[in-house]
């Protein structure tokens, strides 16, 4: 079963940088107030799934969710799992790419897969089909209302047999092509008008010809129809006129009573703003005044305690151009230290064998050196091809002269002690050689040798510039630290180095305030005391203005004004109020004062006409029922005429049935061929749309009834048309037929059904009936809600997700 674990938006809408992990398999819920994303979300899942900018197809609600910050790219990832296998997809989208639909990227534990091999999983349905089958929100609640048997039919054959929808639009014809031969309410038909015809002519017949009396009768009886609706027509008329009256009243109304409720809550507020604006100067004042006294006190007192040690403050300020010059030399060291160590391993790079010499002796590298070094090349034999031909010749002189050839075997024996002794040097110096590569990690002979004396003289001037620098700047290390612990101690607080210059700055400025406050003490006394008058003459004026105010506090003076300000405010709004229904406020008023009774009266009007129009319907019917027996009247010449056209319109009559009647049965094949493949599907998901409607109306509504429309049954077994329904009702046979329908398509299509705030207009009941049908649907599908309500939140799920940080 295919579940979606963790949902990553990198920029999409206003939503950036998010990464919900989804905690459970069944039920997952998200909670954020109006304008939080959860629109957003639902959007975001979908066109990822299926692609951004589809505003070139029809959507039941908003596609365009480009970024609204100057950000890239637009889009993110969705992380399902499946099998034991993770599919993750990414689709991403920037300003320039051609393709309005984005990139799309699928990936199977990791790695990189065709696209079909999720798509497959799913049956290749489009956005369309995932919104309608998958996706409820308010704006899709409108569907219901243009809900067919046929809609619900073309979804559950998608899913049945192959080119399902090639046998649909061949079963279409055969239905449409029925359709034009005979419709069971129709005239205009051929075999509806060949059966009235024949009609028609029989009665055309039987009647034979009537008398002129009959027709003068139904002449009379014609004009007093017409009569009667001329007469009801016009008080119709009246009626509507009146209602359209009515109506206007009625949207007045609700301004007028927002109107009394204002005026009923406003109260008078005794309010000065010039008392007020001198009030809120003095406090200000005041306020300053308080200020400085404090500040002046505090000078004194620290004057008082006179336990600074100015000399000490001094000695640390001469050291400062030292500690500065100190932090300059560490630079400097550092950067030369940082420089010969780069020297360093760029040297051992380009000559890697120095890293096994850094710690040898030169001298005595060297010396191994030239014990293994050799002027002559022992390596190679130059007295074997001597051996090897005197041999051959002592051979040959074997036979010619025995003493010549003694003397060659004696010299060829010779020769042959000193190339075995040859061998031997030959074998130590390897032996030699051998040592020295394990010894020092490279080969004399391959490298030479004063090239490596110089390059480690070179490093090993380099190792000493390191262990100098090093030292150095340990010693300033210490010089500074001893100077900050000495400033620390003194400002009895500890110090960081980057702390240091602005601790420096303070002291020294408190040194220069010190000497100054030491000297202006006396007028510092003087200055406090007469501070100290001037906020008690302030305090005085202040109180007399909050006495005036009958206020206590100037934060009640505050609210006071606050009130005031309000006060007008409603003020203007109950102008406004009052321009909506200027003209209207007496018969307003009237209505106010029994609105049951105005109401009574105009749904008294609405009846009147709806009763007139029953009638007036009547009445035409009934006109054009005696223009139809005036019509029908024959000479009594024609009758045997009319016996010839009865016989030919029974022939026309048998073909045009035998026509319907082979189109019908064809489509009805094709229904039932169709109905096998799907697996029965469509009487199993109206049976389970039935439940759940019962289920979430607690039984109010018994049976849900396909046609052209969509019509239920409650209790008393009324059929009732979705039109006369209430919001919430409505809402909940649309959840009814919508997850009925992905109830019965899981087994192919197991894609978590999306709920956005689809609850709003549910009271308690109406939502304990929902999370009980989504509790056992969750079971088999994995279903996300996203909600402003808190309580529905909380009482799905213990692991609300939000959209915050």
């Amino acid at each position: 079963m295919m579940k979606l674990t963790k949902i990553k938006i990198i920029h999409f809408g206003k939503l950036s940088n998010l990464t919900f992990s989804l905690p459970s398999k069944e039920i997952n819920v998200f909670f954020g107030q109006n304008e939080a994303g959860k629109s957003t979300t639902v959007a975001f899942i979908k066109q990822i799934l299926f692609g951004f900018y589809l505003r070139s197809s029809k959507s039941p609600f908003f596609e365009e969710y480009e970024p609204l910050a100057a950000v890239s790219p637009m889009g993110g990832s969705l992380f399902f799992e499946l099998d034991g296998s993770e599919f993750e997809l990414e689709r991403l989208w920037a300003k320039g790419d051609k393709s309005k639909k984005g990139t799309l990227t699928v990936k199977k534990d990791g790695h990189i897969v065709p696209e079909s091999l999720f798509f497959d999983q799913i049956q290749n349905i489009d956005g369309s089909f995932y919104a309608d089958s998958f996706i409820f929100n308010q704006d899709t609640l409108a569907q219901i209302m243009k809900l067919t048997e046929n809609d619900l039919v073309e979804q559950i054959y998608y899913l049945g047999a192959a080119k399902s929808t090639e046998f649909l639009n061949l079963r279409d014809k055969f239905d449409k092509e029925a359709g034009t031969l005979f419709k069971k309410l129709g005239k205009k038909p051929e075999v509806n008008q060949l059966l009235a015809k024949r009609i028609d002519e029989l009665n055309d017949l039987s009647q034979k010809q009537a008398e002129f009396a009959n027709y003068k009768f139904l002449e009379n009886d014609l004009n007093k129809q017409r009569s009667e609706y001329i007469k009801s027509q016009n008080e119709y008329k009246t009626n509507n006129e009146k209602l359209i009256v009515a109506k206007e009243l009625e949207q007045k109304l609700v301004s007028y009573k927002k109107y009394q409720a204002l005026k009923n809550s406003l109260t008078e507020v005794k309010f000065s703003e010039a008392d007020f604006n001198s009030c809120q100067n003095l406090v200000v004042e005041k306020k300053n005044l308080l200020a400085n006294l404090e500040e002046d006190n505090s000078q004194l007192k620290n004057l008082q305690a006179d336990d600074f040690d100015q000399e000490q403050a001094e000695k640390l300020l001469l050291e400062r151009n030292s500690f500065v010059d100190w932090q300059n030399q560490l630079e400097y060291k550092k950067y030369e230290l940082d420089k010969r160590k780069k020297q360093r391993e760029q040297l051992i790079s380009l000559y890697p064998f120095l890293r096994n010499l850094e710690e040898v002796d030169i001298d005595q590298l060297q010396i191994s050196a030239k014990k293994i070094s050799s002027p002559t090349d022992t390596t190679k034999s130059k007295i074997m091809p001597w051996i090897v031909g005197l041999a051959v010749v002592g051979t040959i002189s074997l036979i010619i002269n025995p003493i010549l050839a003694l003397f060659l075997f004696v010299l060829t024996g010779y020769l042959g002690f000193k190339e075995s002794k040859r061998k031997a040097v030959a074998k130590q110096r390897e032996a030699r050689l051998a040592s020295f590569v394990k010894e020092y990690g490279f080969n004399p002979n391959n490298q030479e040798l004063n090239l490596v004396i110089e390059k480690l003289n070179k490093l090993k001037e380099i190792e000493l510039d390191i262990s100098n620098f090093t030292i150095d700047v340990e010693k300033l290390q210490s010089k500074l630290q001893n100077y900050i612990v000495n400033l620390g101690k003194y400002l009895k607080r500890p110090l960081a180095l980057e702390e240091v210059n602005e601790a420096l700055n303070n002291l020294e400025l408190t040194v220069r305030q010190r000497s100054i406050l030491v000297a202006n003490k006396a007028s510092l006394v003087t200055n406090i005391e007469n501070l100290k008058n001037k906020i008690e003459m302030i305090s005085k004026q202040i109180n007399g203005l909050l006495l005036k105010a009958e206020v206590k506090s100037w934060d009640e003076y505050l609210k006071l004004r606050e009130a005031y300000f309000a006060n007008k405010e409603q003020e203007n709004r109950l102008n406004a109020l009052a321009e909506n229904f200027k003209d209207s406020h007496e018969k307003l008023h009237e209505i106010m004062l029994d609105e049951e009774k105005w109401q009574q009266k105009k749904d008294a009007l609405k009846k009147q006409n709806h009763q007139l129009e029953l009638y007036l319907a009547k009445l035409n019917q009934n006109a054009a029922e005696i223009k139809v027996k005036m019509e029908n009247f024959a000479n009594s010449d024609e009758i045997e005429r009319q016996k010839q056209e009865l016989e030919t319109t029974n022939t026309q009559l048998n073909t045009a049935t035998s026509k319907y009647l082979a189109y019908i049965l064809a489509s009805r094949i094709i229904t039932r061929a169709l109905d096998i493949a799907s697996g029965e599907r469509l009487p199993k998901m109206l049976a389970a749309s039935q439940e759940y409607f019962t289920l979430l109306t607690n039984g109010n509504y018994q049976a849900i009834n396909f046609g052209k429309t969509i019509k239920v049954t409650n209790r008393t077994g009324k059929k009732i048309e979705i039109k006369y329904l209430s919001r919430a009702t409505k809402e909940q046979l649309y959840f009814a037929l919508k997850l009925a329908f992905a109830k019965q398509i899981q087994d192919d299509i197991n894609l978590p059904i999306l709920i956005d705030d689809s609850f709003v207009n549910f009271d308690h009941g109406r939502t304990e009936n929902i999370i009980k049908l989504l509790e056992q649907l969750a079971q088999e599908s994995q279903i996300i809600i996203f909600t402003a309500r808190k309580s529905l939140a909380n009482a799905l799920t213990k692991h609300v997700l939000t959209f915050e940080g």
